[in-house]
């Protein structure tokens, strides 16, 4: 995953402080509060810009450092207008260089946070204090450097700034504010005068979240701002400073996945050439946004996620992570947190298994090809939602890959707030794919899946396809060699279970097995009806020669009836 790892999509020029869509963001301007004074003074000139005013007013014997109700001063409003002129008049006549307005905000913060280098190099000429100006740790060097102004940057390192210095809210430093921004010259010149590209943004110590509420996490490092913003000559820049591309932020989230969970495909490839590690979590994300949507939101439902123009796929990327080496059986246990309703899903799987999650026959193949096991299961979680998100099997019994595919296909969820979901409508896929869970279980078994084996629920996959009414998955598993006469716990066949049989003894309804009696010749979304489902099975079974044995108990009418009224 967060910082907020996810950079939400934005307008051209909108600013990344608007941004936290997870992450720990830059600190928010401040903006001057132009607010009239009570009465006519020097600092009121001066916001007006009447310089002949201000020297008569200074002339007369008004206090230059007289404030307005906001807390400025002429000083402040000189650098906030850039008036160069006013500012020396003003230096001349004894202004406060280091008065700081209401919002903490003293003339040189504000010159530095415009990158305006004449005004900033007056105030420093004219007595102004570095560390006076700091708000809230908040330095001019970080303004500067956020402003993109090297010549800036370069006056205050000359004069003392210190480039490691952190912010007092997230622990950023002027290197991460320049990342962000993707001001590469100014990351340069911070980088000679000594900045550590490797210091990571303070790592929040909360750890309960509910579904209501998220945070991110933290520890970004300047490359991760980098990555999630897509600023390839910041991250060749820190390259070639031997910054280390492969630290993990609070998340356990390299700046490689983060990119990749950003939509940063063909960055993500550069980012191979210049010392990033092909790591699982980037390997997992990479086949995770093989299955992104277009409707895709992010977790507070305000926006869609992003989507950029890459020249490649996901996966394209997939394969070029897999060629330089990422492994497709490696556990990735983790989650991205932001800003948002609540986090992504917690995902615990490899990245084949995440494949076999998305029935996304192409890229099963590829992981196949690199060696994947098509039997690795994830262990049962005992703090997941019942049924487990897209990576992993949550509470309860576990899911093999063929298990995983055969439920598999549907794409991400909307991931918005309550209400955001797709009734009855196919997920809108960014890339064109076969996610047909019957040829994703046919790859699968082509490359040695056992389709015997039990489900956790002691039923088999031909059961369970059956429940389901994916005849084409029967076909399949008949194909290769699926008994069609396996018994599941309850001592039923699939045959049993289509046609509304239940054990003896047990209570009718669907908890006994098979769907609710009566509704045998409905259609479900499109699906053949279990009807159709018990005919097929039946014909297989001929065919192949397997005896056919009714077992359980067919439900009478009146349980039928029952249970249709209930409906």
């Amino acid at each position: 995953m967060g910082a907020r790892i996810f950079h939400k999509q934005r307008e051209p020029g909108q600013s990344i402080k608007r941004l936290a869509l997870g992450s720990a963001s830059v600190l928010s301007f401040c903006l001057l509060a132009v607010q009239p004074a009570a009465g006519a003074g020097v600092a009121a000139a001066a916001r007006t810009g009447d310089l002949n005013e201000v020297r008569e007013l200074i002339a007369s014997g008004v206090a230059v450092n007289e404030t307005e109700r906001d807390g400025s001063t002429a000083a402040l409003w000189a650098a906030y207008q850039s008036d160069l002129e006013m500012l020396a008049v003003l230096i001349d006549a004894g202004a406060d260089l280091d008065a700081a307005n209401r919002l903490g905000v003293t003339p040189l913060l504000q010159a530095a946070r415009t990158g305006d280098t004449p005004i900033v190099r007056a105030l420093l000429d004219g007595g102004a204090d570095l560390a006076a100006a700091a708000r809230e740790g908040e330095t001019p060097l970080m303004a500067a450097a956020r402003a993109g102004s090297v010549d800036a940057v370069r006056l205050l390192l000359e004069r003392g700034s210190d480039p490691n210095a952190t912010e007092d809210y997230q622990g950023q430093t002027a290197l991460m504010w320049a990342a962000a921004e993707g001001h590469a010259d100014v990351v340069g010149v911070l980088l000679e005068a000594g900045a550590d590209p490797d210091l990571k943004a303070r790592q929040s110590e909360l750890t309960e979240r509910s579904t209501r509420t998220d945070f991110p996490t933290g520890g970004f490092t300047a490359a991760m701002w980098a990555a999630r913003e897509g600023h390839e000559s910041v991250l060749q820049r820190l390259a070639d400073s031997a910054a280390d591309l492969n630290l993990l932020n609070g998340d356990g989230a390299s700046a490689l996945s983060i990119a990749i969970v950003n939509d940063r495909f063909d960055l993500a490839a550069r980012m191979l050439d210049i010392g990033a590690a092909p790591d699982v979590s980037a390997l997992y994300y990479a086949v995770l946004m093989r299955d992104a949507t277009t409707d895709w939101l992010a977790k507070d439902g305000s926006k869609l996620r992003a989507d950029y123009p890459n020249e490649l796929t996901a996966l394209d990327l997939t394969r070029v992570l897999l060629e330089a080496g990422a492994d497709p059986n490696e556990l990735f246990s983790g989650q991205m947190h932001s800003t948002s309703m609540c986090c992504d899903t917690r995902e615990n799987g490899t990245p084949f298994y995440r494949a076999a999650v998305a029935a996304d026959v192409e890229a099963l193949e590829l992981m196949i090809a690199h060696g994947a096991d098509v039997e690795w299961t994830p262990e049962p979680s005992t703090d997941g939602p019942p049924g487990g998100g897209p990576g992993g099997p949550g509470r309860g019994a576990p899911r093999s890959p063929l298990a995983a595919a055969l439920n598999g296909g549907k794409g991400v969820g909307m991931a918005g707030g309550p209400g955001d979901i797709r009734e009855g409508e196919d997920p809108p896929f960014r890339e064109v794919a076969n996610r047909n869970p019957a040829d994703a279980m046919a790859v699968l078994l082509e490359a040695g899946a056992d389709p015997n084996r039990q489900t956790g629920n002691g039923s088999t996959y031909l059961h369970d396809a059956a429940r389901s009414q994916m005849i084409d998955v029967i076909e399949v598993l008949a194909a290769n060699g699926a008994p069609l006469d396996a018994l599941n716990a309850d001592g039923l066949t699939a045959l049993d279970i289509a046609e509304g049989r239940r054990a003896e003894g047990s209570e009718p309804g669907p908890a006994a097995g098979g769907p609710p009696p009566g509704l045998l010749d409905q259609a479900d979304d499109g699906k053949p009806s279990m009807e159709e489902v018990a005919a097929r099975l039946r014909e297989l079974m001929q065919a192949g020669g397997v005896a056919i044995v009714e077992h359980g108990v067919v439900p009478s009418d009146d349980e039928a009836a029952e249970d249709g009224d209930g409906a």
